[in-house]
């Protein structure tokens, strides 16, 4: 488990605890670490790119099972 500090719009720092393991809800891979968008999604989809820097097509980011198809394929190939 890791964790990480949020700052709240109240000004309060939160930290939360999370599992890098956990898969990212976009592409279904590990998480690895926190994101600007939380614990639930990846830094790659936060950005709207694969893990090999690639960005997301307008039917990637449209189409859930695509992207993670595609995130599979490219993160074996890494």
């Amino acid at each position: 488990m890791k964790t990480v500090s949020y700052r709240g719009l109240d000004g309060k720092d939160r930290t939360v605890e999370y599992d890098p393991d956990a898969p990212c809800l976009s592409c279904g891979l590990a998480v690895v670490s926190a994101s600007m968008a939380g614990t639930k999604v990846c830094p790659w989809c936060d950005c709207g790119v694969y893990r090999d820097g690639t960005r997301w097509s307008i039917e990637d980011a449209v189409d859930e099972s695509r992207r993670k198809a595609k995130a599979k394929v490219i993160q074996e190939s890494l």
